[in-house]
């Protein structure tokens, strides 16, 4: 009978080409998340065009489209830095 080890740390340490991949799949990630935002911030935009300042919409637009340009712009600088 073959002697096998009780742990196997092959299985559990990626290659180069395994990171090299998941890198390239994170930024794709990042940078579908950025384009899903820009959409987003249109969509929110586009309800000013609805004339709905009476009921303080206007507002919590404003705030939504702040975070979302926020929030774009640090997957912006995290994708810049990976």
């Amino acid at each position: 009978m073959a002697h096998q080890p009780l742990l196997s740390f092959r299985q559990a340490i990626p290659t180069t080409e395994q990171r090299k991949r998941d890198s390239q799949q994170h930024r794709r990630n990042r940078l579908i998340a950025i384009r899903q935002l820009e959409r987003a911030e249109l969509y929110l935009v586009a309800l000013y065009s609805l004339d709905m300042a009476g009921e303080g919409v206007d507002g919590r637009i404003d705030d939504l489209v702040r975070d979302l340009r926020r929030l774009r712009q640090d997957l912006v600088q995290l994708k810049a830095t990976s």
